[in-house]
């Protein structure tokens, strides 16, 4: 029974809190003999970390196992549906989930962002997504944890959006780390105003949008409770949902780089959009540079630029110039 697997799963795992991050849940499946095929356990994690944030609980699993715990994705008559509405939002473009997200918010009637079988249908129509009550009571079967007939926001968009993959989550927690200099976990919408390179957006590169055009709809995307700072989960939402409609892996890791101005990359990925300096040194020697952290940086001030390469370890420098003027 579900009771027996938790003790179970109590004795194999130490830790005070009950939580299997993805390392500890392969702990506990290779204890109990079920870790030969990594792609399979990897799968079965993702299947029961419902909410995205690389966490899954000891009851959450031994339930899950023994069909307590309704799981989305885990009936056919699920996935088909989930595949129909998923296919909808990515042909939506970049912010087909993110859209989503938002008008069903604003249709929660009562705040507590949760939905019921009522407010989720009249959500997805005013959308554009047009569901019959079949469609809907099978998703609410799914999506509804613990059966009192309402479903998380968020919850629900996560389990429509498709995985973003584990080396595009470390690539954008590297952006966050890069943002959150303190650090104390959180950005301010200021800050990420004036580093955001917003003409590295796809749309914009597409010629689709204006950089104030994207500005403003980052802003907005970003400051949806309105407290005017992003933490990391809410940096990760935001890629999450770009991830989405994005196939290749090249041209995403490129896309965060510039944007980020994070140095390195191979190939197609390899940035592009790092400073490059002209750099004269004490011998009469130069050399060319690229500054790896170079998000803030005034390039018009040769002492912001010379301050920069020091700490870089370039420290022999007779003159500066940026690469407009190489």
């Amino acid at each position: 029974c579900a009771r027996c697997m938790l003790q179970s799963l109590r004795v194999i795992d130490t830790s005070d809190d009950q939580v299997l991050t993805r390392d500890s849940f392969k702990v506990v499946l290779n204890k109990l003999n079920c870790a030969d095929d990594k792609l399979a356990v990897d799968a079965l994690f993702h299947r029961y970390d419902r909410r995205g944030t690389g966490k899954v609980t000891l009851k959450e699993f031994a339930d899950g196992l023994f069909g307590l715990l309704p799981v989305a994705g885990s009936a056919q008559e699920c996935r088909d549906i989930i595949s129909v509405v998923r296919q909808k939002l990515l042909e939506r473009g970049e912010n087909g989930f993110r859209g989503l997200t938002r008008t069903l918010r604003i249709l929660d009637d009562n705040g507590n962002k949760m939905l019921d079988k009522r407010e989720l249908k009249n959500g997805m129509q005013t959308y554009g997504i047009h569901m019959t009550d079949y469609e809907v009571n099978t998703l609410m079967q799914y999506f509804d944890r613990n059966g009192d007939g309402n479903i998380s926001v968020g919850e629900f968009v996560t389990g429509l959006r498709p995985k973003m993959s584990d080396a595009r989550t470390a690539l954008v927690k590297l952006a966050f780390l890069r943002l959150d200099k303190n650090p104390d976990g959180v950005v301010t919408m200021g800050e990420l105003r004036g580093l955001y390179r917003a003409e590295r957006n796809p749309a914009v590169l597409r010629g689709e949008k204006t950089v104030d055009e994207v500005l403003k709809e980052f802003s907005a995307a970003w400051n949806a409770n309105g407290d005017q700072v992003i933490t990391e989960n809410e940096f990760l939402d935001y890629y999450k949902d770009l991830s989405a409609t994005i196939d290749n892996d090249s041209y995403f890791e490129l896309m965060v780089r510039n944007a980020w101005h994070i140095s390195g990359g191979e190939g197609q990925a390899a940035n592009t959009a790092n400073l490059r300096l002209l750099v004269t040194h004490m011998d009469g020697t130069s050399t060319i540079e690229t500054l790896d952290d170079d998000l803030g940086v005034d390039s018009s001030s040769d002492d912001a630029l010379v301050n920069a390469l020091r700490k870089q370890g370039v420290t022999d420098i007779l003159k500066v110039e940026t690469a407009t003027h190489c």
